[in-house]
C-alpha cells in the first residue's frame, strides 16, 4: 500500500466520525434554538389564555350584576317600603275607630302570633 492509500484509508476513518460529530453539534444547536421558541409560544400563550380568562370572568361579574343584582336590589328595596307601610298600619291598629269592636286586621293579626309563636323582632 502506498503513502496516498494509507493517507486517504487514515483520512476516510477520521472524517466519518467527525463528520458525525460536527453534525450532531450543529443539530443539537438548531433542535435548541427550536425548543426556545417552542418554550416562549407556550409562555405567550399562557399569559393569553390567562388574559381571556381574566376577560371572561370580568364579562360574568359583569352579567351577574346586571341579570341578578340589581334586580334583586330593586326587589329588596320594594320589599321594604312595603314593610315600612305595613308596620305603620299595623301600628294604627290601637288607634282605629273600630278597635272596640271586633277588628277583623288586628284578629288576624292576634292570630297570626299565635300560630308563629311569637313575633319575630326587626333584625334592623
Amino acid at each position: 500500500m502506498e503513502l496516498s492509500g494509507i493517507i486517504s484509508l487514515v483520512a476516510a476513518i477520521i472524517s466519518a466520525p467527525l463528520s458525525a460529530w460536527l453534525t450532531a453539534i450543529l443539530l443539537r444547536k438548531k433542535y435548541d434554538m427550536e425548543v426556545e421558541q417552542l418554550r416562549a409560544q407556550v409562555k405567550a400563550s399562557k399569559a393569553e389564555t390567562r388574559g381571556d380568562e381574566l376577560e371572561n370572568v370580568k364579562k360574568a361579574m359583569t352579567i351577574l350584576m346586571e341579570e341578578v343584582v340589581e334586580p334583586l336590589k330593586k326587589e329588596i328595596n320594594e320589599i321594604r317600603k312595603e314593610l315600612a307601610r305595613f308596620r305603620r298600619a299595623v301600628e294604627k291598629v290601637n288607634t282605629c275607630p273600630h278597635a272596640d269592636i271586633a277588628c277583623p286586621v288586628r284578629d288576624e293579626l292576634r292570630h297570626a302570633e299565635k300560630c308563629e309563636g311569637h313575633a319575630r323582632e326587626p333584625t334592623g
